[in-house]
């Protein structure tokens, strides 16, 4: 009789399977390799490593001082029915992103630009209003931040303000600055537990150099051991997204409130609010 019962069993379970919507899972064991020394390895899904494609190549199409190269093994064997993953493996969060933006020239002339509503045409510099409706600058940006299994922090992130630009005629100067997280705050990375398609990072400067001095967002002027905050959002990648949603992000030379903070457990966590600047070209892949 049980052996009945567990014939039957078997038979219904696979009924069921055969019924239920079934998918391969497209895994693929990407390494990341920076020239700022870093080496990451993680598992990710066709659209992760897509972003990832596209982050790389935004990196090297708008330089920033950080190019990465990236290797790919298949992973085999790894399928899903209905919506459960038989097999899967885990990565600590990461975010990896290059390309450019544009901020109001007021940021570079005024030494600030702190908050802006409008696509830019009114806010806060230094604390004097914005005025610079149309008069807008690039800046290149390339981010490479991980979690290690630690649960200390690695990576880099640098900006570029290309030169051949200019502001209400006067030329604007190159420069450039280069950050890293510290292991623990009050540098970090992480995803903000509100929104899980956002991030914050806080970092230090380890180098600047150019033709002037790189606008903080405050009114002065970043110089090696202060902090940059950064706020990232990851809306999909480019050419897969609906029409007028980007990728967006927010730090030098404009204000970001991003902070970390750690508890009594070690738990860290990354909060702030959401940036309001479009990613003009490039992509920002964040992986939680």
């Amino acid at each position: 009789m049980k052996r009945a019962v567990l014939a039957a069993a078997i038979v219904l379970g696979l009924a069921i399977g055969l019924a239920m919507p079934s998918s391969a899972i497209v895994l693929t064991q990407v390494t990341l390799s920076c020239d700022d020394g870093t080496t990451s390895t993680m598992v990710v899904d066709t659209d992760t490593l897509l972003g990832l494609t596209d982050a790389v190549q935004g990196m090297i199409d708008y330089p920033a001082g950080l190019t990465c190269t990236m290797t790919q093994v298949p992973v085999t064997g790894v399928v899903r029915i209905g919506s459960v993953a038989l097999a899967g493996a885990g990565n600590r969060p990461f975010i990896v992103g290059g390309g450019r933006w544009q901020v109001p020239c007021s940021a570079i002339t005024g030494g600030g630009g702190g908050t802006t509503t409008g696509g830019g045409s009114t806010g806060t510099s230094g604390g004097a209003p914005i005025q610079q409706s149309t008069e807008m600058i690039f800046v290149n940006i390339a981010v490479n931040f991980h979690q290690a299994d630690d649960l200390s922090f690695f990576g880099t992130l640098n900006e570029t303000i290309p030169a051949n630009q200019s502001c209400a005629g006067v030329p604007v100067g190159e420069t450039h600055f280069t950050s890293k997280p510290q292991p623990s705050p009050p540098g970090c990375f992480g995803i903000d537990p509100s929104q899980m398609n956002m991030a914050h990072t806080v970092s230090t400067v380890t180098q600047t150099s150019g033709q002037q001095q790189f606008p903080n967002g405050a009114g002065g002027f970043l110089g090696v051991g202060d902090l940059i905050h950064f706020s990232f959002i990851d809306n999909g990648n480019p050419g897969h997204m609906p029409p007028g949603v980007d990728d967006m992000l927010q730090g030098p030379p404009v204000l970001d409130d991003s902070q970390c903070t750690q508890d009594s457990f070690g738990t860290v966590t990354a909060t702030g609010s959401a940036p309001i600047f479009h990613l003009a070209n490039g992509n920002i892949t964040l992986h939680q």
